[in-house]
């Protein structure tokens, strides 16, 4: 894991009432895990987990517990029954400079979110969102970013 200069993580009430759980979450589950946060990320009560690569971009906010997962974690087998399946269906996300991700956001394995990009609070996140677009609901759907989030 690599943390640049600059970044902050809270995981109190007290640093931000939104936060649900009390501590946020940084995992690698390989050895030769990428999980990278630029110069000034901040992030609220967040749970971030990757298998193979997660690179998120200097300056951009991740907002109470969302959630930022590039694997499924399990597989089905025959019987009812569920194997480990990280490794196996494991796709890097990449995140842009300067993007606001809302709380309890949710972005999936393989995604690509370009420079600026907002993700809207609740969303789920299975495709690309290019950069100066916003992304909102369950599936998320993009959309241009209005002019007041424009930089």
């Amino acid at each position: 894991m690599l943390f640049s200069e600059g970044v902050i993580v809270h995981s109190a009430i007290s640093a931000n009432p939104l936060i649900g759980r009390l501590a946020s979450t940084f995992s690698t589950l390989a050895p030769d895990a990428v999980l990278e946060l630029g110069l000034d990320v901040g992030a609220s009560g967040v749970c971030i987990c990757a298998e193979r690569e997660i690179l998120i971009g200097e300056g951009t906010i991740i907002g109470a517990d969302a959630m930022i997962l590039d694997n499924d974690f399990h597989l089905p087998l025959p019987n009812w029954r569920w194997a480990i399946g990280a490794a196996k269906t494991a796709k890097p996300i990449h995140i842009g400079r300067g993007c606001f991700i809302g709380t309890r956001a949710i972005i999936l394995k393989g995604v690509t979110i370009g420079d600026g990009a907002v993700i809207g609070a609740g969303a789920v996140v299975t495709c690309d969102v290019p950069a100066g677009h916003m992304a909102s609901g369950n599936p998320a759907t993009v959309q241009p970013l209005g002019e007041m989030w424009k930089r």
